[in-house]
């Protein structure tokens, strides 16, 4: 699948059922407010500088407007780069829907969704809830939603969801404890060793290392030592069943798997308002904070990141020989120890397989985005997504660069690939500047393993058996 094709894939796959006619008719005319017909071409969009639903900025940057036009006189379709831009940030055919509507292009709208047409003309569009996320949420996972799913208005919503504190109280006394070697802890026990989750950042004095899309993260100390608790709370949109389903999956997950390169779960707490889980305490953050030397932290030297490398390779290959799926390998969820052993976090989005060579289809899409392999956004579930989620990995160690820009060009980090397959950059003109140890030869074989990874077809892409043996063969 070409980039822009996995782009397409990025804005269709929330509306799985739209007919490709229909896509076509909508996208090539509009009725405006006067009922004369009117073409809707991406340029005029972009002359309107309206903004993307996910992310601050135009539409289209000056330099992308001036290629929509150039394609357009090329006779290609500025439509489909228009999508590959959309595709890059998660946008939605709601999301869409929501700026025909917003700018008056009715007919493509219908065609899309003809219900939300009805409901515009009767009251005023909101804007999109999500406009107003701050930039950091695009780091976020996509969590398990709906495939397509519209959200109802609040009339809709007749039946009340659960509260937290409800389904915990129910399952307090469940059979987690007994199930598991882990400890039980009283919520206010929790509260207490973290300064009543003291939401301030630990560089202010605070106690919060962290956050992600199911919780936050706080430090506290224990038994005379370090723990990290994370206090499971709905950080983006789902529903209080997800949040359970996230909390008892992690402690399932964590008592089956226990690895050196894997982060350790310590114990859990169900009694309180929010379920908690408590782990052993990384002194070094993530992977990503890391590389980006967050807090004037010092650049990692290319040997270690080697190590970092080998070690997660050797904890993708554990989970997969265990018949499990991480499904969002990232660098945020490699954490390091003091000194610098990578463990991998984070498996309330893992799924176990009894016949693991086998491809497993969801109608849910989970994930982040910028980490995601082509298949893994139609809803497959296999162990070559988490092989290509590593190769972004791979690409960030090697490059010390986020895994999304928009300031940059490519603005995904996986865009390097093609820039270097057309010859058009090499693998030296992207080396972390901050880093002066670098080896040329081990730098090119760790590149040639993280192409592989990468590769749109998951059948040729290797297993993690074979990434973790060619990993331990380069030599910093």
């Amino acid at each position: 699948m070409s980039p822009r094709g996995r782009a397409k894939l990025l804005v269709s796959s929330s509306f799985p059922n739209l007919l490709p006619s229909r896509w076509c008719t909508a996208r090539r005319c509009s009725l405006s407010g006067s009922g004369s017909k009117q073409k809707v071409e991406p340029s005029a969009l972009a002359s309107r500088n309206l903004k993307k639903p996910l992310a601050s900025g135009s539409l289209t940057s000056c330099r992308s407007s001036r290629r929509f036009e150039a394609l357009e006189r090329m006779g290609k379709s500025p439509t489909c780069e228009l999508l590959y831009d959309w595709g890059t940030t998660n946008c939605t055919v709601a999301d869409l829907v929501e700026l025909l509507l917003r700018n008056q292009f009715l007919a493509p709208a219908s065609l899309l969704l003809p219900e939300a047409v009805k409901e515009a003309q009767e009251v005023t569009l909101p804007l999109s809830s999500q406009e107003t996320l701050p930039i950091d949420e695009k780091w976020l996972p996509i969590q398990e939603k709906e495939v397509a799913a519209v959200k109802p208005s609040p009339s809709q919503n007749t039946e009340e969801q659960p509260s937290t504190a409800s389904y915990l109280s129910q399952e307090n006394n469940s059979s987690q404890s007994s199930n598991t070697d882990f400890h039980n802890f009283w919520f206010r026990d929790l509260e207490s060793v973290t300064n009543n989750f003291d939401a301030r950042p630990e560089s202010d004095g605070g106690n919060k290392l962290g956050e992600g899309g199911f919780g936050v993260v706080f430090k506290g100390y224990i038994n005379g030592r370090n723990v990290a608790v994370k206090k499971l709370a709905a950080m983006v949109d789902i529903s209080a069943q997800d949040l359970k389903q996230q909390f008892d999956q992690e402690i399932e997950m964590m008592a089956k798997c226990q690895h050196e390169n894997l982060v350790e779960l310590l114990g859990f707490s169900s009694d309180g308002a929010q379920p908690c889980l408590v782990y052993e305490y990384m002194p070094n953050g993530s992977l990503l904070d890391r590389l980006a030397c967050l807090n004037d932290t010092p650049p990692i030297s290319w040997d270690t990141r080697c190590k970092i490398a080998q070690g997660t390779a050797n904890g993708i290959n554990f989970l997969h020989e265990n018949n499990h799926i991480h499904r969002d390998i990232k660098s945020a969820n490699i954490l390091l120890t003091d000194t610098y052993v990578p463990k991998i976090s984070d498996f309330g989005l893992a799924r176990a397989s009894v016949t693991f060579t086998q491809t497993i289809m969801t109608d849910r899409v989970v994930g982040t985005a910028a980490y995601m392999a082509p298949e893994a956004l139609r809803g497959e579930i296999t162990p070559k997504s988490d092989i290509f989620s590593f190769g972004v990995v791979l690409l960030e160690i090697i490059t010390g660069l986020p895994p999304v820009d928009e300031n940059r060009e490519p603005q995904l980090l996986l865009g390097i690939k093609d820039e270097i397959e057309d010859e058009e950059a090499t693998i030296e003109d992207y080396i972390d500047a901050k880093m002066h140890d670098w080896d040329a030869t081990s730098v090119h074989k760790m590149y040639s393993i993280a192409d592989q990874c990468l590769n749109e077809k998951k059948n040729r892409r290797p297993n993690s058996k074979t990434v973790q043996q060619h990993l331990q063969e380069i030599k910093a």
